[in-house]
């Protein structure tokens, strides 16, 4: 019986030191990606319904930054589709296209370009 909670409260404490770890880390790299842009960034703002495709301009450095529920986004660019988490870090003269694949939620997605 004292066995099986040492492991619970084991188990317990590592989900609360891993929780811990992500949200410190995940603050971090939110800001060094809005850091590689430079100082005087311009920010675009983009609300993507479910199934939207959008053509955007890239000149240079650019942060891609995706909230909401489902912050999956899919950009393709040079002909290659990616997906991304939450945040990418482009350098990339050319057009991209923006793409929300999710069927029910829409994307908030901040562009952040030098």
């Amino acid at each position: 019986m004292s066995i099986d909670v040492f492991i619970i409260t084991i188990y317990f404490l590592g989900f609360i030191l891993l929780i811990n770890m992500w949200f410190r880390y995940y603050r971090k790299i939110i800001r060094v990606g809005i850091e590689y842009v430079g100082n005087d960034a311009k920010q675009e703002n983009i609300i993507l319904k479910p199934n939207e495709k959008l053509k955007i301009k890239l000149h240079g450095k650019a942060t891609i930054i995706v909230s909401g529920v489902n912050p999956w986004l899919t950009i393709k660019y040079n002909g290659i589709k990616q997906k991304i988490y939450k945040i990418r870090l482009l350098n990339y003269i050319g057009e991209i296209e923006l793409i929300n694949e999710s069927k029910i939620f829409t994307l908030s997605v901040t562009i952040l370009t030098e």
